[in-house]
């Protein structure tokens, strides 16, 4: 079933302009604007079919559906300008980790475009030299992110939890394959209500590691599962981190987050990474802002808190 939810989520756009093309030909051989009663009918019923694929196998395109409206009424997204986080928020882990992927501009934004994912982050784990395993052997359990903490990022009530996704234990590089058999994006994740419209996201959990269930209250700093590998954004073990404006990981507003009293400094692993990988390093420009006792924070940046 997964597998088939996966196909389905990944073809949405084929099975629209197959449906399209299948209600042409049984219009033309059944006559359905007859069966309908009027042309006009059908051709309403093709579209509604179009746009329901769209929605419901792309929830994100709710999101931009909100966005939408949210402009043509005059409401811009929120940003680091306009948004202040109501509450303070730490990292989502202990120990030094990398900022792999996010930030809070559009050249840093993992998906500018996408509200949903506009301040998305993906944390890693690196060694001195870049590397992301232990020692030679570059095996899932010997990622160094691997099975680590993850934390409440601030006290809140949790409003949900996913933890049906099996980790994948080989490269999901391989298309065929496609990302370790899941449709979710995210995998195995906890949303945690911390005030009104402010509610984090921590995903791409081990399976079966989770401790806290829907209506626990938790305290920050409090471990609530361990980092794993059962999303399929991502190829190798990562912690997916989101502040959002509601409960819904597709349908939200992604938010801008400040962090309180971190380290953050610019992180040589993360370039010997992309040396490694024979990449072109992103850029890393702005990637710290400071505020007091607050930082907003971009890829290429090692990262952690100030215990």
């Amino acid at each position: 079933m997964a597998k088939l939810r996966r196909w389905v989520r990944n073809s949405n756009h084929k099975l629209a302009f197959g449906v399209f093309i299948l209600t042409l030909i049984l219009n033309n051989f059944f006559d359905f604007p007859r069966l309908f009663g009027v042309n006009f009918l059908s051709w309403i019923i093709t579209v509604v079919l179009i746009i329901v694929l769209n929605l419901h196998f792309v929830p994100s395109n709710w999101a931009k559906l909100k966005n939408w409206v949210r402009i043509k009424r005059g409401i811009s997204l929120p940003d680091k300008e306009n948004y202040t986080c109501k509450s303070d928020y730490i990292l989502p882990f202990t120990g030094k980790w990398c900022v792999w992927s996010g930030g809070t501009t559009k050249e840093l934004s993992m998906d500018w475009d996408e509200p949903s994912d506009r301040f998305t982050y993906y944390f890693v784990m690196l060694d001195d030299n870049g590397n992301n395993y232990k020692a030679d052997n570059p095996t899932i359990e010997n990622n160094l992110c691997y099975g680590k903490d993850v934390l409440a990022v601030a006290d809140g009530v949790v409003v949900k939890v996913c933890n049906k996704h099996s980790d994948f234990f080989e490269n999901k590089e391989d298309e065929f394959i496609n990302y370790a058999g899941t449709w979710d994006i995210v995998g195995n994740h906890i949303i945690i209500k911390h005030s009104k419209n402010e509610y984090s996201c921590v995903g791409n959990l081990m399976f079966n590691s989770i401790t806290v269930k829907v209506g626990d209250k938790v305290k920050q700093g409090q471990s609530i599962a361990k980092c794993g590998n059962s999303g399929y954004t991502t190829a190798l073990p990562c912690l997916y981190f989101n502040l959002l404006s509601s409960r819904s990981v597709y349908q939200s507003i992604s938010l801008p987050i400040t962090f309180a009293n971190i380290n953050a400094t610019q992180s040589t692993a993360y370039n010997l990474a992309h040396v490694h990988e024979r990449e072109i390093r992103p850029s890393t420009q702005g990637n710290i802002a400071v505020k007091g006792n607050k930082t907003y924070i971009g890829r290429g940046l090692d990262v952690e808190n100030i215990v």
